[in-house]
């Protein structure tokens, strides 16, 4: 058994094990969905302010009360191994990162030096081009971007004309295929961040055009057409773990970088939507989740009232509110939000091992096809919490 397969089953049985503390929709139920298995750490949960989770000893109570929880702590993010970089790259000059943020480009600085060389690269859902930029000027060997919004292409192509770069943009659309041409002329494919179905794509079709090597970073997983996730590997095809979108999510669910504004306006927002859908739910006479728009922040102004008529509106229940009005809910709301935070304390403690598993799936998958594959991290989680990356080549050399 490789040792990809030994850990992969090692998550597969755990994940299974205990699904019942992180396969629900956190904002469908109202109450603890697992109280039943799990008892002694409902009451335990339910004594606890919110403030209280967030505390050093709150894992260790957890874990004794529930032991077979412990096994969380070895799939956190420090017991990730670091991938070892391909090379040094040289400081470069100031003007390269034009247009980027400093976390971005330190994020594409540390995925570039961990690229392995090649005379020809394809750059997957390349954006503007910045990491090709970056490997073009390092290696002044050619890198073919391929983007699906024209406008990108256009500044990506301009940008690299000014700087005289061996970097060329295409307008493709890679879900429809129109990618697969530039991986048979690929020595190397690198995608950095690349979500659900598009870098899943990207493994499938560099498998076929048997694309020397790839570097990739995959993101977003839960984005994908597929209503259940479709494993890659023959050995996560034999998993008995069914994952929905929802479940899908959890794997990238963490904020690592949000600042104290944003979190704070997303607890808001958090609130408001628990309180208007405990209101529907009232004024409907219909007990369940009503899912409601994404919202420009600056509604969060108006208060929990104009939120509601917002969010009514938007659902084409606003006669509801002279009937039923909304006001008391948002104390109802506040409730909930607690409530929401101590059950996703809980489900993040797999939130690691999910992530592991999936890109397992995608390891084991290229090693099937002949690929000798390397997972590990690029960088620090400080610049990115999706630093996982997939270094393959085919064959053994």
């Amino acid at each position: 058994m490789t040792p990809f397969l030994h850990r992969f089953h090692t998550l597969d049985t755990w994940l299974q094990e205990h699904s019942a503390l992180w396969q629900f929709d956190t904002f469908a139920i109202l109450d603890v969905p697992w109280q039943a298995n799990y008892p002694a750490l409902a009451m335990y949960l339910e004594s606890l302010d919110e403030s209280e989770i967030q505390e050093s000893h709150f894992y260790d109570e957890v874990c004794r009360l529930c032991p077979s929880l412990a096994a969380f702590r070895d799939y956190q993010p420090q017991q990730i191994n670091p991938l070892t970089p391909e090379q040094v790259l040289p400081d470069t000059p100031s003007y390269l990162a034009t247009g980027v943020k400093g976390r971005k480009w330190s994020q594409i600085q540390a995925f570039a030096s961990h690229t392995p060389r090649a005379s020809h690269y394809v750059e997957w859902c390349a954006g503007k081009g910045h990491l090709g930029k970056l490997i073009a000027f390092q290696h002044s060997n050619p890198v073919h971007s391929l983007e699906w919004q024209k406008t990108l292409c256009d500044a990506g192509e301009q940008e690299a004309k000014r700087l005289n770069l061996a970097q060329t943009f295409t307008h493709a659309d890679v879900l429809k295929n129109q990618g697969q041409a530039a991986l048979h002329d690929a020595d190397c494919v690198v995608a950095l961040h690349a979500c659900g179905d598009l870098h899943k794509v990207l493994l499938e079709q560099a498998v076929d055009a048997k694309t020397q090597k790839l570097c990739v970073s995959p993101c977003c997983y839960h984005l994908t057409k597929d209503a259940h996730y479709q494993p890659l590997s023959n050995t996560g095809k034999q998993s008995n773990l069914i994952l929905r979108q929802a479940d899908l999510k959890l794997a990238v669910k963490e904020v690592a970088t949000a600042g104290a504004r944003e979190q704070r306006l997303k607890q808001l927002e958090l609130t408001y939507r628990l309180g208007f859908d405990a209101w529907q739910r009232i004024a409907r006479q219909q007990d369940d989740y009503l899912p409601v728009p994404s919202i420009q922040k600056a509604l969060l102004t108006q208060g929990f009232n104009g939120f509601c008529q917002w969010a009514a509106e938007q659902k084409q229940l606003t006669a509801l509110l002279n009937k039923v009005p909304c006001d008391s809910f948002e104390t109802i709301g506040e409730q909930r939000y607690q409530q929401v935070q101590k059950l996703e304390a809980i489900s993040q403690l797999f939130r690691p091992a999910l992530e592991q598993w999936l890109v397992l799936d995608r390891a084991m998958f290229l090693e099937e096809n002949g690929y000798r594959v390397d997972i590990g991290t690029f960088c620090d989680k400080s610049l990115t919490p999706r630093n996982w990356m997939i270094r393959a080549r085919l064959g053994t050399g």
